[in-house]
């Protein structure tokens, strides 16, 4: 069973690595989907795959992305319904 999973990651945000550290780990998991900073000053990212890589990547998520951040705040949402993303894309290189 496949599944995507929606984070908006909040408050301390920038120079942490947020992104780079997410489109590592969801590549290492082969998920697809983006990471990006979204107009609201919040890291986004939506991912797709299946159901056994998105948990693992959810317990990344929840243990902590990145050692700089002074916090892990985030919001989630799960669908049972894909989008087709053929890559993992990010705002950063």
């Amino acid at each position: 069973m496949y599944k995507r999973a929606l984070i908006k990651f909040f408050g301390d945000v920038y120079g942490t690595g947020y992104r780079f550290f997410i489109k590592q780990k969801a590549m290492e998991l082969g998920l697809k989907g983006y990471c990006k900073l979204n107009q609201q000053e919040q890291i986004e990212v939506e991912v797709e795959g299946p159901q056994k890589a998105i948990d693992e990547f959810l317990h990344f998520v929840q243990k902590g992305v990145s050692l700089q951040a002074d916090s892990n705040s985030f919001t989630l949402e799960i669908y049972d319904d894909l989008k087709g993303y053929v890559r993992m894309e990010s705002d950063i290189v």
